[in-house]
């Protein structure tokens, strides 16, 4: 089906921006910030993305595309690297409010263990690979940060909730549920270990994209000397 890559980034966003205007977070407010934290992770992410590309590492089935490329990518693609922190930064701050009277600093303990746990295994699969060891070398380098971020209490239980969708979506893109995948792999670099259509490394590059925008996202608020809505909502209701 043309198109259906667009279609998917066009549902991610969908949800978000349709409840962005609710009085109770207000995620509106957050659009330009979580925007330049998106872009700042899509730098990187992009240029990654390139490379892969260019060097068949992976690549894209044009059955599904709308034909406009960047820098070689398809603009699904591109867009992907915004609508998907769009999305997951809100349900970052809707965790901020809905959940402001749980400690979920345990959370945060078991996901980051868990992590660590899950890189020990993909890097036992295929060291060599250069999907498993960058997907690695980004998830380290994501933890270390998150690891020095004692005031975020939410990151964790958000990347859960936001990982259920994320593989929804990933699962179509790599064949669940259609002819053939919209995104493949060169088995020679990644794990070959997959989760359905999905490969495990996947899950640590939605986690680096996930929780290295919401970093950013909170960092830059800190340099602006602005809080997001939903938090400002929470300690108003705190005192």
């Amino acid at each position: 089906m043309k198109g259906l890559y667009l279609i998917l980034d066009a549902i991610t966003l969908l949800c978000p921006f349709v409840l962005s205007f609710d009085n109770r977070v207000r995620y509106v407010k957050s659009w330009g910030n979580v925007f330049i934290a998106s872009t700042i992770i899509a730098i990187p992410f992009i240029i990654w993305d390139i490379i892969f590309t260019e060097n068949g590492i992976w690549g894209f089935n044009p059955d599904y595309l709308v034909g406009v490329s960047i820098f070689g990518l398809p603009i699904e693609e591109i867009l992907f690297f915004w609508v998907v922190p769009m999305a997951c930064v809100f349900v970052y701050e809707c965790c901020k409010f809905y959940f402001r009277k749980v400690n979920w600093r345990w959370v945060n303990i078991a996901v980051q263990i868990a992590i660590l746990g899950y890189l020990i295994f993909l890097s036992s699969k295929n060291p060599s690979g250069w999907y498993t060891l960058t997907t690695i070398i980004a998830t380290v380098i994501t933890l270390y940060f998150w690891f020095n971020e004692r005031k975020l209490p939410q990151i964790g239980i958000s990347y859960l909730i936001c990982l259920i969708p994320f593989l929804i979506i990933n699962g179509i893109l790599t064949g669940s549920w259609i002819n053939s995948p919209i995104v493949w792999y060169n088995s020679e670099h990644f794990s070959d270990v997959r989760m359905g259509t999905i490969p495990m490394e996947d899950a640590m590059y939605g986690f680096s994209l996930i929780v290295g925008t919401i970093l950013i996202h909170e960092q830059l608020m800190r340099w602006k000397g602005v809080k997001s809505f939903a938090s400002q909502k929470v300690e108003s209701m705190a005192s």
